[in-house]
């Protein structure tokens, strides 16, 4: 008996089966579209080998590649969807954290909204490297993670902490320290020791107060 034909080495993987959406559920397969384009995004190893494409993506979402565009006009536009996805993650967490801090002190509810910035890029690594270095930013998202750390900072300066900045550039401040430690952790692990990324805020909480205090001395 003749041997059956070997599937030559390199031929694409099969596309993962899924079963049909119901007429109507159009919005169905878009969120799983995206939510395989989030898988992706999520998976350094998977994304290392090749660049991204809507073939990728139509793969791993158990779909043929031109059914993507019944949803979205190309990648860019898949891109930007998922990362406002993720966006509003980020937000919702932050948000969460702040409703979790209220009576608390005010260097006490920052310290709460670094730690739960902290936790979002410490667990999706590779989703937040790609939120903050995309060619076109998502400027309204940002702006509103951005709110979110001008709040928390003016709320030290509103309760009488004197800062040495103005509440905006003390804001930036705080937020650029705890974003670029996180972004080391990838660059700087391996050849110098970072320590944990909570404790550093922790540390930096720290510092506010005791900045406070030196300034209410006579």
């Amino acid at each position: 008996m003749p041997e059956a034909p070997q599937t030559p080495p390199s031929a694409e993987p099969p596309t993962r089966s899924r079963p049909r959406n119901a007429r109507g559920e159009g919005d169905k397969l878009r969120t799983e579209i995206v939510e395989a384009m989030l898988r992706l995004i999520a998976d350094d190893a998977r994304m290392r080998p090749m660049p991204l494409s809507l073939r990728e993506v139509a793969r791993e979402a158990g779909i043929t590649a031109p059914a993507i565009y019944r949803h979205f006009d190309g990648k860019e536009d898949l891109s930007g969807a998922a990362l406002k996805a993720l966006f509003a993650q980020l937000l919702t967490e932050l948000d969460e954290a702040e409703e979790s801090a209220q009576g608390q002190a005010p260097d006490r509810r920052l310290a709460t909204l670094a730690h739960a910035y902290c936790r979002f890029a410490l667990q999706n690594p590779s989703s937040f490297r790609v939120m903050f270095n995309d060619r076109d930013p998502h400027r309204a998202e940002i702006a509103e993670v951005a709110e979110r750390w001008r709040t928390a900072v003016t709320r030290l300066a509103d309760t009488g902490m004197r800062l040495t900045q103005t509440p905006e550039a003390a804001a930036m401040s705080v937020w650029s320290s705890v974003h670029g430690r996180l972004l080391l952790d990838k660059s700087l692990g391996s050849v110098w020791h970072l320590g944990d990324a909570h404790d550093f805020v922790e540390q930096l909480s720290r510092s506010l107060a005791t900045v406070e205090s030196r300034t209410e001395d006579p």
